[in-house]
């Protein structure tokens, strides 16, 4: 009898998470795609790239669906059988909370070390392919300059422009001014008119470099003693650092870097690594006795909420491992302070659901 309705229960909590998750995911794939596409037609990024950098930023997103999507799921399951009176069924042949919540703890688990397999190993990867696929669009600086646009750099301070492209992929008729201060701290302005543009790279170091062909340079403000003209056949601006370098930021460190560094950054980051699946043990407990809803409520009683209950603790959670980078508070104490009394709450819910405080309070008096 145990095993029919540990079947049925993970069954149906296994159906109900993978609609959520598969909802979430869809979501969070269709809004990387859109925000990429957006980049690549603005000139930001090579076309190609698009499809790679979106699915590489939903294995990043997975830190935030899977938890959400186990909540919802344990949420939604429980509200579905409360309001068929399944669960007073259950109940009423002699199933046990033990015997009704084991499926429920059973694929958080699963979830949960999917998720830390994820978060830890996963993530880091995805960070350091999108990584390195900037710096190889980098490298091809010329694709993502559209002819017949402005484009901007430098926070706006630089504006290009070229008017066409010829059959061998350079741009034609080029325009750049650039904003910047002068040595006495005055604004100074650069503009440069050119023939043709190339793009150039160094087989040695990588570096790439944009060349201009046959043009003029104007430095500094029409009308004053220092304005300068110059024409030159060719003139090169270094436009990348070399591609493939290997990046210091801590999202894209693998998880023994991390633990063998003494920067509190380095804290904060594996700290929040670690809390995804343990936030997903976690949630599910939570959501078990917040579940539980009579059979007039609806299946949808307590999923607002369970959201809010969710935004609370990742958002404590962020705060507590910003509190880390900033040394506000120790390492040692790190976020797990918010994660064990989440876990308090849970746990005094279920003791509370299975009548302990009742049993004490009668056996006091």
């Amino acid at each position: 009898m145990t095993r029919v309705i540990f079947r049925y229960l993970f069954l149906e909590v296994s159906r109900t998470w993978l609609v959520v998750a598969g909802v979430l995911l869809f979501l969070t794939l269709g809004l990387g795609f859109a925000r990429f596409i957006a980049d690549a037609a603005a000139g930001e990024l090579p076309v190609n790239t698009v499809l790679e950098l979106a699915v590489y930023k939903l294995v990043e997103n997975l830190e935030i669906v899977l938890p959400v999507s186990m909540l919802l799921g344990v949420l939604l399951t429980l509200g579905r059988l409360c309001r068929d009176n399944e669960m007073a069924a259950l109940f009423a042949g002699g199933a046990g909370l033990r015997t009704v919540y084991a499926p429920f703890i059973c694929l958080a688990v699963i979830v949960a070390i999917a998720a830390g397999a994820m978060s830890i190993f996963a993530a880091p990867k995805a960070e350091q392919a999108m990584a390195r696929i900037g710096a190889e669009g980098a490298t091809t600086v010329l694709e993502t300059l559209a002819p017949g646009r402005f484009r901007t750099f430098l926070d706006g301070d630089a504006v290009f422009y070229a008017e066409s492209r010829d059959s061998d992929d350079n741009l034609r008729d080029v325009f750049i001014r650039v904003e910047r201060e002068n040595e006495k701290g005055e604004p100074s302005q650069t503009i440069v008119t050119a023939d043709r543009a190339r793009q150039q790279t160094d087989d040695e170091t990588g570096r790439v470099t944009l060349v201009l062909d046959k043009g003029w340079r104007y430095e500094g403000n029409p009308g004053q003693a220092n304005y300068r003209v110059i024409e030159f056949a060719e003139h090169g601006v270094q436009v990348a650092a070399p591609a493939g370098e290997a990046s210091d930021d801590v999202d894209s460190q693998s998880l023994s870097a991390l633990l063998a560094s003494d920067d509190p950054e380095a804290a904060a980051e594996w700290q929040t690594r670690v809390s995804v699946p343990v936030s997903i043990l976690i949630l599910a407990l939570l959501a078990l006795p917040l579940g539980r809803v009579p059979p007039r409520a609806g299946r949808y009683a307590r999923v607002i909420a369970g959201i809010l209950i969710y935004v609370i603790y990742v958002n404590a959670v962020h705060l507590a491992a910003v509190a880390v980078e900033d040394e506000t508070i120790p390492a040692v104490i790190g976020v797990w302070w918010v994660h064990l009394i989440v876990l308090a709450v849970a746990v005094s819910m279920v003791m509370r659901e299975q009548g302990f405080f009742a049993r004490r309070k009668g056996a006091a008096a």
